[in-house]
This record gives structure tokens, sequence and C-alpha cells, in this order.
């Protein structure tokens, strides 16, 4: 059975959307795997002789997974996974360490407060552990959308004679959750969505945690 031709999600084809939508996943990094993986993606051909199950979704998490897309929620987990810049590891898996510019416009008060004090000398950089790190970290009504992080590190860098950087570097995996990489998440929500939709939300994250990401 041939393998179904991947299509660029919307999000990724209007050419304002991904500027916006990747502010905090390090965007001149994430922009060119995501490009590179949908190219892959794209180009992927089945070997001869062997059989692939595909298992479809029912019609309604069709249209569900529809609606997320035109409404930029987006998994970024299946174009890393696709991406020639990915590391393969022993058991067959695969990784990629992305860095993540935390702005600090982006950031609580009491966060950068925290960063700030740091002294980073005589190295001009130095990792430390932020409890504040997700203060402004939005959240979807739809609970198997949303993601409790494990890492709290955050890298400050100088870069200028009063200037620095703050970045958070942080692995995804194929052992990574499902919804570890989803963009735009809080979309989904009681005040702009339907309790029904949120349902079925929740249904397409079980279905794709059951039968993998296409």
């Amino acid at each position: 059975m041939a393998r179904r031709k991947s299509q660029r999600p919307k999000l990724f084809q209007n050419k304002q959307a991904p500027k916006r939508a990747m502010d905090n996943v390090g965007k001149a990094f994430v922009q060119k795997t995501l490009d590179a993986g949908m190219q892959a993606a794209q180009s992927q051909k089945p070997q001869k002789d062997v059989q692939i199950k595909v298992t479809r979704k029912p019609k309604y998490l069709e249209v569900t997974e529809k609606r997320l897309n035109k409404m930029g929620v987006v998994d970024l987990k299946p174009f890393f996974a696709h991406s020639p810049s990915r590391k393969m590891k022993k058991d067959g898996g695969w990784y990629i360490r992305i860095p993540i510019k935390v702005k600090k416009k982006d950031m609580s008060r009491r966060m950068y407060d925290q960063l700030r004090t740091i002294n980073i000398s005589p190295d001009n950089q130095r990792t430390v552990i932020s409890d504040y790190l997700y203060d402004r970290r939005q959240a979807s009504d739809s609970s198997l959308l949303n993601y409790t992080p494990v890492s709290y590190n955050i890298t400050k860098q100088k870069t200028g004679k009063r200037k620095h950087t703050y970045v958070a570097y942080r692995t995804v995996s194929d052992k990574s959750p499902t919804s570890s990489w989803i963009v735009n998440r809080d979309k989904v929500n009681t005040d702009d969505t339907s309790k029904t939709f949120i349902r079925n939300v929740n249904r397409l994250m079980k279905w794709k945690a059951k039968n993998g990401w296409e």
C-alpha cells in the first residue's frame, strides 16, 4: 500500500504565521528543521515488498484534526522526526537538541530579577535552574493537549558589554510524550471552542498516542 503524501499544515503555508508561532521555539533552527522535515517526508517512498499497516482515523477525528490545523494548533514532533538534523540512537530511535531563546519580554518579573543577578564569570555563561521559567506558560482546556515540563534549566550567555541572551536547551526524541511539542495549544479553550470539540481533541490525542502521528 502506498504511503499517503504528507501535506504541509496551513500554519506553515502562511508566511507570517510561522514567525509568530515559533517565537519561543528557536525560530531559525526550527523553521529550517520543519522545511527539511517536510521535504524529507514528501520524498519518502516505501521499500518494495514491505507492507505498511495504515490505521485510518475515524471521520470525526479527521475533521477535528483539520480544524486544529486551521487554528494553528500543530504538533512539531513529526517534523523533527523527518529532519536530516536528527541524531540516531543505537536502539533505532532519534533525538534533536533544540535551543529555545527566551526573550526578556516573555519572562515574568520574578524570573528576570532572578536571572539578572546571576554571576556568569569567568566563562561568560552559566546554566541555572529557574523555578519561574514557565510562569507565563498557557494551558489548554483539552487536558491531553497539555504537558508538564521536566526541565527548568536555562543558560545565561554574555553577548555584549552589557547584553545577555537566555537560552533553554530542550531535547525532542522518539520517546517524547505526544503532547510535548504542540504549539498554540491554548487556543483550544471553552471560550473559543465547544465542549464537544474539546472532548474530540482528547479523543484524537488518545488515538494518536495509540496509533502514532502520521
